[in-house]
């Protein structure tokens, strides 16, 4: 298995998207640097706090995005490209190989963020505008939430694909759906159709992405001004506790599930 690590990360470290990936979170980064000394009218914070707000918020719909399409074209090209088979072919289980496919691709989506919110703590403290370590920990810990929940989703999606391009349109439809079930969109849907209240929020409960932007808002605003109307119902259904154990569990609970199948599918399933 230690093998194909290094070869699938090998691999990975050459792939094109993972250059756009470091590209994209640097820009954010900067971009949001940029925006730092000027007072926010949706959050009422400057300075970094706001940096960090800014670029949590934008990495909660991004970041999903990179996961899928990092994971859910991985197993069916490599089927596809006789890679599975010449794996198989040597003295590798089946389960090693699984894992051999989805860590790399999973420290490759994690990695840019993760040290992105460690440069932003290092350049606040350097500047004299220290973020405290709490909020930075909260981001890193829903980011990577994130990141694990939609690399086993898009994992999950593809690995019964029979095409490429078909696992790449199931990727693409659930995040898709994901966004879609952000509060604005519920709220719209809602007023047009006039869905029930209790069938919109438990839709949107569900959705991982609402979770991790609950859990950073919750931190960024304790007074709840920017939760929308569901992340203010579960944020006083549960309490600031509940609130952000839901945050950081939810998005996992998802992503073992998701990891859970199509682990089982690959096993099973005929790869060659």
């Amino acid at each position: 298995m230690i093998a194909l690590l290094r070869l699938e990360t090998a691999g990975v470290v050459r792939a094109r998207w993972l250059t756009a990936s470091f590209v994209l979170t640097v820009s954010a980064v900067a971009f949001f640097f940029a925006l730092a000394s000027r007072e926010s009218a949706i959050v009422a914070f400057t300075g970094f706090e706001r940096v960090v707000t800014g670029f949590g918020s934008a990495a909660l719909l991004v970041l999903p995005l990179l996961a899928i399409l990092a994971t859910s074209q991985a197993i069916v090209q490599a089927r596809a490209q006789g890679v599975l088979e010449w794996y198989l072919s040597h003295p590798v289980s089946r389960p090693g190989c699984f894992w051999a496919i989805f860590l790399p691709r999973l420290a490759a989506v994690a990695g840019p963020v993760v040290l992105a919110v460690a440069l932003i703590g290092l350049a606040s403290a350097a500047l004299g505008q220290a973020v405290s370590a709490a909020l930075l920990a909260r981001l890193v810990a829903v980011l990577v939430g994130q990141a694990v929940c939609f690399a086993a989703l898009g994992f999950w999606v593809g690995v019964g694909a029979s095409t490429p391009e078909s696992a790449l349109l199931r990727g693409l439809g659930l995040w898709i759906t994901s966004a879609a079930l952000l509060d604005f969109a519920l709220i719209g849907a809602m007023l047009r159709w006039n869905i029930p209240v209790s069938t919109v929020f438990a839709l949107s409960a569900i959705n991982p992405v609402q979770a991790g932007r609950l859990g950073l808002l919750s931190g960024a605003d304790p007074e709840l001004g920017v939760l929308g109307p569901v992340g203010t119902w579960i944020s006083t259904t549960l309490g600031p506790g509940g609130t952000l154990t839901y945050a950081l569990a939810w998005p996992m609970l998802v992503g073992a599930v998701a990891l859970f199948a199509a682990r089982r599918t690959f096993l099973r399933g005929d790869l060659l």
